[in-house]
C-alpha cells in the first residue's frame, strides 16, 4: 500500500511537470511576453524582437523562410504555412526566449545564444547578448531572426551559422538601408 501512494504522487508530480512544459510553450496571449529574461538584458532582447518583427514586415526578409530547408528538405516557409503562421506572427507568438547564461555554450563569451533544430525555446546568452545589442542592434535582431529559422527546424553545418547570418542580413537590411530604399521609390 504505501508503494502505491508514492508511485501516485511521482505520477501526479510527473502530470504537473508535463503540464506547466505545456503551458510555457503555449502561444502567446495578447498583452504576454516570449521573452522569459529579466532586467536589462531582458529588455534588449525584446527590443531586438520588435526590430526583428519590423524586419519581418517586408516581403524580402520573409523570403529567407524559403532559402532554407527543414532536415525533411521542406522549406521553413512550408512549415510557417502549415502552421498558418506568418514569419513576424510565429516569431511573437510560438518562440520563447529563456536565460541560458548557465548552459555551456555562453560560457565561451562569443556566442548570443541558441536552439535545437525544431526547438521553440531560445536560450540567450543574457550579458553578451545585452552588450551586443548596445553595440550593433542590427546583429542582434539577425541573431532573433537566425534563432527563429532553428526553431524551425532548420539544422547547421550545413548551412554553416554564418552562412545562415550573412544570409539573414542580406535578406533583412539594416532598417537606413530600408528606409533609402523607400525614399528611392518615392
Amino acid at each position: 500500500m504505501r508503494g502505491c501512494g508514492r508511485s501516485r504522487g511521482i505520477l501526479r508530480v510527473a502530470s504537473l511537470a508535463t503540464l506547466l512544459t505545456l503551458g510555457a510553450l503555449s502561444p502567446v496571449r495578447a498583452g504576454e511576453s516570449n521573452v522569459r529574461l529579466h532586467g536589462a538584458p531582458g529588455m534588449a532582447v525584446r527590443r531586438a524582437i520588435e526590430g526583428a518583427s519590423l524586419r519581418l514586415e517586408e516581403p524580402g526578409c520573409q523570403q529567407v523562410f524559403s532559402d532554407f530547408s527543414g532536415a525533411a528538405g521542406r522549406p521553413l516557409q512550408a512549415a510557417l504555412e502549415q502552421l498558418g503562421e506568418t514569419p513576424r506572427s510565429y516569431l511573437r507568438g510560438l518562440v520563447f526566449f529563456y536565460d541560458g547564461s548557465s548552459q555551456r555554450r555562453c560560457a565561451s563569451g562569443g556566442v548570443l545564444g541558441g536552439t535545437k533544430p525544431g526547438s521553440r525555446v531560445v536560450y540567450v546568452c543574457a550579458l553578451q547578448f545585452f552588450e551586443a545589442d548596445r553595440r550593433d542592434t542590427f546583429l542582434t535582431e539577425a541573431f532573433i531572426i537566425h534563432e527563429t529559422l532553428h526553431s524551425l527546424g532548420l539544422g547547421e553545418n550545413p548551412p554553416a551559422s554564418s552562412e545562415i547570418t550573412r544570409r539573414v542580413m542580406k535578406r533583412c537590411p539594416a532598417r537606413a538601408a530600408m528606409n533609402q530604399r523607400a525614399k528611392s521609390a518615392e
